[in-house]
């Protein structure tokens, strides 16, 4: 930042008071008082002639030939008197005693704290350069005129003195007034001056209350902010001229692509607004974060136009922002996958965002996923998935801050919800996000989307998802033979299978004050969403849902986390569109897709210990620095239920209650991300199972 510094303007009876011009008055005071307390010790005479010479000088030391007189004496003794003078004023020199200190013309402030300024005290040797300070210290205190201080030292009875002090006081202050500020109240400004109404005015004073002024200012952030202009009028009254460093212009260069109007849209400062330094620094960050430019530099300098205004100049260098991707990688879900992907996050230098992304999964790992997550149990089909995606993102939408995002897609993948079911979804969205103030932000999207299922149970023998759900109809009571065991079985498996064509609107509301939306150390995180599904193939349901966040920082690398979420479905909600209390984000220490169930409600708490390994070195070897940069420990809690799906759960041995304590280790693997390796150990018995063994769990990306 560069910070310009204008004169303060000080007139009447502060301009007298100029540094220099006090420092030429203070050495001739002291030069004339030397020479005065001189002569007045040794020849009272000549002392008064040049008082008299002299009485216009800023500072007077006096001694008349009366102040060495005592009481009336005879003639016989006064010529006696006579005689011995000049003897006692050879040595008054150095016997001369202070006997008091009178202070005359002060109305205001008192004598008391005018001599608690002066060193001299009643009963000390009398000392010219002594006296001599103490006189620049009383002037000093800025109360008084320095043309009309003097001090008098009068002879008493033996060696004594009486030193008077004579001052004339500045005009007392009647009221302060304030003009230009528009960003800090009147009030607050008053609070810094008020101490010094009534009194005599005081530059000392005065110049520190316009220091106070500006660091008030400079606190919130104002850092060109200055008391550019202080008067008095014969009636007391003073008044201060502010300027507040409004930004009259602001210029950007460097950019070739990126129009203006990007760079000018992420900026909250504007032409017309004073400048602020903490929010053009947040500025700053937003405009490097949205990953358009290598750097940006900003600079100050005055006006063209106006010296009380500046110019703000926003240099940028701009960086490749589109990219083409081939890869593939490894999930736990689909095996080996290929992806293609493209990006251009400054389309058209308008700052918006095209991407296309495709993958196409060959489901080799689906029996290796069961056997990890499911104890081996077939909840995931064998077979290929697709994911096809293109969107599209505005996000200063018609010059505002509202962003606009629309998007298409294509999926094929196991579904989470219905066992041994392959679920494909076709449709596209749109969604309008503005941001309010302090944080929160508020989203609607309208999404149109066709979901099918397949089932695949019949490829898996014994296993089928439907002869369990006979079997268990039987086993519980619910049915009294084969038959109505199957009939029973395949009315679950076919609402199971349900889907159709759904039209949907979700406001959401949010709140995220995070330090990063990746892994966070601290800050809150609150969503809050509602809508309505309109069935137009299948039956209209509405969903409510709330998820709120919690990250504490314990000490320099480790975290507590809490989560606490909820949802609940209105209407004949399907069951690919249900809560589920297991999955990958559900309650550890059971087998994730076989031993939790599902339903139209959920309720679900979960708190975290989050901690970088202990005692490895972040700047150790190559072994140590990868530990301490790529791999974290956790300790967790979790506790959940599901409601509404009574008759699924029963027949799929499904508990809808769950709690689990365990450890977990969170691994930044290339191609992967944040892999999640949790052991857990079951607090409410399996229903399946009907034990509490633990479980290993695998997932991606942290849980909340």
């Amino acid at each position: 930042m560069v910070e310009f510094s204008k004169p303060v303007k000080m007139e009447s009876f502060f301009s007298n008071l100029m540094p220099q011009q006090k420092l030429q008055r203070k050495k001739l005071a002291v030069a004339l008082a030397a020479s005065f307390f001189w002569t007045s010790v040794a020849c009272p005479a000549a002392m008064a002639a040049q008082v008299e010479q002299s009485s216009s000088k800023m500072l007077e030391a006096e001694v008349s030939d009366t102040e060495y007189e005592t009481t009336p004496e005879s003639n016989n003794e006064k010529a006696s008197q006579d005689n011995s003078n000049k003897t006692q004023g050879q040595s008054a020199k150095e016997s001369l005693t202070v006997e008091d200190i009178q202070v005359e013309g002060n109305r205001l402030i008192s004598t008391q704290n005018i001599t608690s300024v002066l060193k001299t005290k009643p009963g000390d040797k009398f000392d010219r350069d002594q006296i001599m300070e103490d006189l620049k210290a009383v002037n000093e205190m800025g109360y008084f005129d320095d043309k009309s201080l003097q001090v008098t030292p009068e002879r008493k009875t033996g060696n004594r003195v009486l030193l008077k002090i004579r001052v004339q006081e500045n005009a007392p202050i009647t009221q302060f007034s304030v003009q230009g500020n528009n960003l800090v109240s009147s009030d607050e400004i008053s609070k810094i001056l008020n101490d010094q109404l009534g009194k005599p005015q005081n530059i000392n004073q005065l110049s520190a209350s316009v220091d106070k002024i500006e660091q008030l200012y400079h606190d919130k952030g104002f850092m060109l902010a200055r008391v550019t202009d202080v008067k008095d009028f014969p009636d007391g009254s003073v008044s201060l001229s502010i300027s507040e460093g409004v930004i009259d212009k602001i210029e950007i260069v460097g950019n070739r692509k990126t129009k203006d109007f990007i760079i000018r849209n992420a900026l909250k400062l504007k032409p017309g607004s004073a400048y602020n330094e903490k929010q053009i620094t947040a500025d700053m960050r937003q405009l490097y974060a949205n990953g358009y430019f290598q750097d940006i530099k900003r600079s100050l300098e005055p006006s063209a136009t106006d010296p009380d205004k500046f110019t703000l100049k926003v240099e940028v260098e701009e960086k490749r922002t589109g990219s083409v991707g081939l890869g593939g990688g490894l999930d736990s879900a689909t095996g080996p996958f290929g992806q293609f992907s493209y990006s251009e996050s400054n389309f058209r230098g308008k700052g918006q965002v095209l991407s296309v992304n495709s993958q196409v999964g060959s489901a080799m790992f689906s029996g290796v996923a069961n056997n990890l997550n499911n104890g081996g149990q077939n909840f995931i089909p064998n077979a290929r998935t697709y994911n096809l995606e293109a969107s599209w993102i505005e996000p200063n939408l018609k010059g505002t801050n509202t962003s606009l995002a629309v998007t298409g897609f294509g999926r094929s993948y196991a579904s989470m919800l219905v066992d041994q079911a392959q679920q494909q979804t076709l449709g596209a969205s749109v969604t309008l996000t503005k941001p309010l103030k302090k944080g929160w932000s508020l989203s609607t999207g309208l999404t149109g989307e066709n979901t099918s299922l397949k089932d695949l149970g019949g490829y898996l023998g014994e296993q089928n998802a439907l002869l369990g759900m006979a079997s268990r109809a039987v086993s519980t009571g619910r049915a009294f033979n084969t038959d109505q065991a199957n009939m029973l079985a395949g009315q679950v498996r076919n609402e199971q299978m349900q889907g159709g064509l759904y039209l949907s609107i979700r406001p959401t509301l949010a709140y995220d004050t995070r330090d990063a939306a990746v892994d966070p150390t601290k800050g809150t995180s609150v969503r809050l969403s509602a809508g309505p599904s309109l069935g137009l193939t299948g039956n209209s349901f509405a969903k409510l849902g709330a998820s709120v966040s919690k990250f504490v920082p314990v000490g320099k690398d480790t975290t507590l986390a809490f989560n606490m979420q909820g949802g609940a479905g209105l209407g004949g909600m399907p069951q690919f569109a249900q809560y589920r209390l297991g999955g990958w984000n559900g309650v550890r220490g059971y087998r994730q897709f076989s031993d939790l169930g599902s339903g139209t409600g959920l309720l679900m708490g979960t708190a975290e210990l989050r901690t970088k390994v202990p005692f490895v070195p972040k700047d150790g070897g190559k072994v140590t620095k990868f530990v301490h940069e790529h791999v974290k420990l956790a300790g967790f809690l979790d506790v959940g239920a599901v409601s509404g799906g009574g008759l699924n759960n029963s027949l799929m041995g499904r508990n809808t209650l769950a709690a689990s304590v365990g450890l977990g280790v969170r691994l930044k693997v290339p191609m992967l991300g944040l892999v999640r390796l949790d052991y857990g150990m079951p607090l409410i018995q399996s229903v399946m199972s009907g034990s509490f063994i633990p479980r290993f769990n695998i997932g991606f990306g942290e849980k909340f």
